[in-house]
């Protein structure tokens, strides 16, 4: 007999069997059915139909695998010593529903739960291998399962995973590929899942759960069988003979409402009939308001035919009386005949020509078919003619002005160069200012004519700026050199004679030129003094100051004139330093003035050839006008930046050669090196840059060479403090930093506050290295004796205990003391200073210095021997016979005798 244990409640149905095998297959049909009839026979529904809709009773057969199912999976913990034990997947029958995994126990006499879980807790499911029946659930903790069989495995896995996928937290299938369910399957179940903050969410499909009604009908019906559970085949047959009464009831019922019914269906026969009649008289209406509509629809077509009539007449007159009033050009007399010689003249020309280029523009206002039409084909013709002759006329009046500007050698600019400016040609500008509104006409209207008039006028006017610019220059030589012969001289002679050029250069020395070949030239700041570089500085300053004006007022002028803007410039394959800023403008004006940037170039190389640091004055009153408000983005202001570059480029191998120049020095062979060559030219050459740079924008290309220069100064003092024979190199860098450290000082330039501290350090350094190797220790037996007494402290003797050891007796220690009477001493330091008067050089004067510094590491000596002895032989009364008095008096005294 198989016994089966059932757990009921009104929320969980539980079953429990065991193994698939031993139960029969007679037993299966009869409990499969007993209990189907057991649950959900209620309220006339037939079993079968029940078995499709309740929710309960298809989560209990699909997720309580029974004999012929595929989702029950067997668990053995210990096949051989414990009981087989099964788990299972549970649905409760009440909404909503909630899932439970149990683990059930078999024993002897029934089953038992012993362990269970909701269905959210599960975390993660391992299908593992699928040919090992072996699988792993992660809940609490980890779980470890092996089923009877690997197909047993699969089908519960594949229930799982159907009603897992469902959930609003599904858990996580490691290692398994779920198959493809059929829909109709699922369509039948309602999953509600609850999450772990226990909140339901239900799903969006029909649930048909039992009701409370339907729960409390169902505990009557149980209640009045007590033996339904023990007796399910009575209780079926009670259940279908209620069922049969209840049929019966049903049927008696619809056969005594016969007559009601057919009342009612005589009633619907009326209706119908009524509804008929109405729908008849409804076409009628219908058709009468279609024949109206078609009326209206043809009225309002006729009325749209006649708008649209009127409209396009309308557009039509406006359309030709446009093309009359653009096309009628009444002022054709006055284009033809025109007046270029007068104002009067010239502004009447200017509104015809303009009507004339609105009346040739007619595209733009026009319909492209009108222009087809042959009258206005035939107008645009002779307004074409009008427009070729006026070109024409204006071109070559135009031109002959220009041709007569350039040629009349008559314009007094002799005044302006003496002033030491460029005239600028303002008598020429204004009389040619009437004619600016007809140069915008003839670009606009005849690009060619206006292309070839442009050209005859930068030619024409070349040659005015090209005399006036030499002239400029000329003057600028007679500034400089006092004279015009002197001038010419200075134009014409060789390099090779540069010694003997001009009024205020003498010396020459090698140095790099602009092409990094190697001339003679000027001997840097030591050349000229500095008056006479300040005139030349001036005579620069007045030049460039005088080219503005005129270069400045006649790039405004072509602008204006010939309407050049910044939308019609295109670059120019022109050299680099003409090609800055790009444009028609820059074009022009390169035409022009190409003799300016020439000429200051050739001017500033020569003179830098004969003093060859004129170019950083150069280079700091070109940046100044370069950045000019009123010369930014204008051609003067292009022209100061490229030889700007030019300027910095030679400024650059002027310093590089004086850092050579540093690198390459070598010590002078004589007794006392004293200050190094470089120091001192670094030290004039400093203050001469102070002068130029003062506060000007290049001033950080001056301070990037200082610290460059300082740092060969620093490796060349090092490097030649080195090669001193007689001299120790201690001096050499004592004397030099010192001297470098008073120029930075004086500069006090704050970009140099790192060398500046350095030069001190570096001083400082050499002053203690020269004391602690000259000085020394001028008492070396007493020195040697208490280098003893420290040896034994050192080596455990205590201080009080040093006069009991004989070598470093009181005895000992006085008979070393005798050794250096005060006599003897003012000796032996009266010959160091005369050693140390024979190494220093008067230039730096650190005599003194050094004298000062030895007195106080003597005075330190003495206080550190007398500290000893007041240590080492307490009470012994024993001291030096001189005091730090008589070292104060002995150093005085030698220092007032030299």
């Amino acid at each position: 007999m198989i016994r089966i244990v059932f757990k009921i409640d009104l929320g969980k149905c539980i079953a429990v069997v065991p193994k698939r095998e031993d139960v029969k297959g007679s037993h299966v049909q009869d409990l499969n059915e007993t209990f189907k009839h057991f649950l959900l026979r209620r309220k006339g529904i037939c079993p079968v139909e029940r078995h499709r809709k309740v929710v309960g009773f298809q989560n209990f057969v699909r997720l309580l695998p029974w004999w012929n199912l595929n989702d029950f999976t067997k668990y053995f913990e210990n096949e051989k010593k414990k009981a087989p034990s099964y788990l299972c997947v549970t649905g409760s029958i009440e909404k909503p529903i909630r899932f439970t995994i149990y683990l059930v126990k078999k024993t002897e006499k029934a089953f038992k739960r012993k362990h269970e879980w909701t269905l959210s807790s599960l975390k993660e499911a391992n299908f593992r291998s699928k040919e090992s029946p072996d699988f792993e659930l992660q809940l609490e903790k980890s779980y470890q399962w092996v089923a009877t069989s690997v197909e047993e495995k699969t089908s519960f896995f594949s229930l799982l995973h159907q009603i897992c996928s469902r959930l609003h937290r599904p858990p996580k299938f490691l290692n398994y590929q779920a198959e493809e369910v059929d829909e109709s399957e699922r369509a039948n179940i309602a999953i509600v899942s609850v999450p772990k903050d226990g909140q339901i969410i239900e799903s969006d499909e029909e649930d048909f759960g039992l009701t409370e009604r339907e729960e409390v009908d169902l505990e009557k019906v149980l209640g009045r069988a007590e033996n339904a559970v023990v007796n399910a085949e009575a209780f079926m047959e009670q259940l279908a003979k209620e069922l049969s009464i209840l049929d019966g009831e049903n049927i008696h019922s619809i056969m005594e409402s016969e007559t009601q019914v057919n009342a009612l269906m005589d009633s619907i026969d009326l209706s119908i009939g009524a509804l008929e009649e109405i729908e008849s008289e409804l076409q009628d209406y219908e058709d009468s308001v279609v024949q109206v509509k078609n009326a209206v629809e043809k009225i309002e077509e006729e009325n749209s035919q006649m708008g649209t009539a009127s409209r396009n007449n309308q557009l039509l007159l406006a359309e030709l009386t446009n093309l009359i009033e653009t096309l009628d050009f009444p002022a054709a007399s006055s284009v033809v005949n025109a007046d270029l010689n007068t104002p009067q003249g010239i502004q009447k020309a200017t509104q015809a020509v303009y009507s004339l280029k609105d009346a040739l523009t007619l595209e733009e206002n026009i319909h492209p078919a009108l222009l087809r039409m042959q009258a206005v084909v035939d107008q645009k013709r002779r307004l074409e003619k009008y427009k070729n002759k006026f070109s024409l006329n204006l071109t070559s009046h135009l031109a002959k002005l220009f041709t007569h500007y350039g040629n009349f050698s008559s314009l007094d600019s002799v005044s302006s160069i003496q002033g030491f400016r460029l005239p600028p040609l303002l008598p020429m500008h204004k009389e040619l200012s009437p004619y600016t509104q007809l140069s915008g006409w003839l670009k606009a209207m005849d690009f060619e004519s206006f292309t070839s008039l442009v050209k005859t006028y930068t030619t024409s006017i070349q040659k005015i700026y090209d005399k006036n610019v030499k002239a400029l220059f000329e003057e600028a030589r007679n500034r400089i050199s006092g004279s015009s012969s002197a001038s010419s001289k200075i134009v014409t002679e060789s390099t090779g004679d540069l010694r003997i050029r001009g009024r205020y250069f003498g010396k020459t020395r090698v140095l790099a030129n602009r092409d990094g070949d190697t001339e003679s030239q000027g001997s840097g700041e030591g050349s000229v003094d500095s008056s006479e570089r300040q005139h030349f500085y001036d005579v620069l300053e007045q030049l460039l100051e005088g080219l503005e004006p005129a270069v400045n007022s006649e790039e405004n002028f072509i602008t204006s004139f010939f309407h050049i803007t910044d939308a019609s410039s295109t670059p120019t394959a022109t050299s680099p330093s003409k090609n800055v800023g790009g444009g028609e403008i820059r074009r022009l004006m390169t035409i022009m003035f190409e003799s300016i940037e020439t000429e200051l170039v050739s001017f500033l190389t020569h003179y830098e050839k004969l003093e060859s640091s004129f170019c950083m004055g150069a280079m700091v009153r070109l940046g100044n006008h370069a950045l000019k408000p009123e010369n930014t983005s204008t051609y003067i202001g292009m022209i100061f930046g490229s030889v700007l570059v030019q300027e910095k480029r030679s400024f650059d191998r002027l310093m590089n050669s004086y850092v050579q120049i540093i690198n390459d020095s070598r010590l002078v062979r004589k007794a006392k090196p004293g200050i190094l060559a470089f120091v001192t030219d670094f030290e004039d050459f400093a203050s001469m840059s102070e002068t130029i740079f003062g506060g000007s924008v290049r001033r950080s290309d001056l301070e990037k060479w200082y610290v460059r220069m300082l740092t060969a100064i620093f490796d060349g003092i090092n490097r030649l403090s080195n090669e001193g024979n007689k001299t120790p190199g201690e001096v050499i860098r004592m004397e030099n930093f010192h001297r470098l450290h008073a120029i930075l000082s004086k500069l006090k330039v704050p970009a140099l506050d790192q060398q500046k501290r350095d030069a001190k350090t570096k001083y400082n350094e050499a002053l203690n290295a020269y004391v602690t190797k000259y000085f020394g220790r001028p008492l070396v037996k007493l020195n040697e004796f208490f280098e003893g007494v420290q040896g034994r402290v050192s080596q455990g003797v205590k201080e009080s205990e040093i006069g009991y050891q004989m070598a470093f007796s009181r005895a000992e220690l006085k008979r070393v003391i005798k050794e250096y009477p005060a006599k003897e001493v003012k000796k032996g330091l009266d010959a160091l200073y005369k050693k140390v008067d024979k190494h220093l050089s008067e230039e730096e004067n650190l005599l003194q210095v050094v004298w000062r510094a030895m007195q106080e590491e003597f005075i330190v000596q003495y206080k550190s021997i007398e500290s000893l002895i007041g240590r080492c032989y307490p009470g012994a009364k024993i001291t030096l016979e001189f005091t730090i008095d008589d070292i104060l008096l002995f150093f005085s005294e030698i220092a007032q005798s030299h």
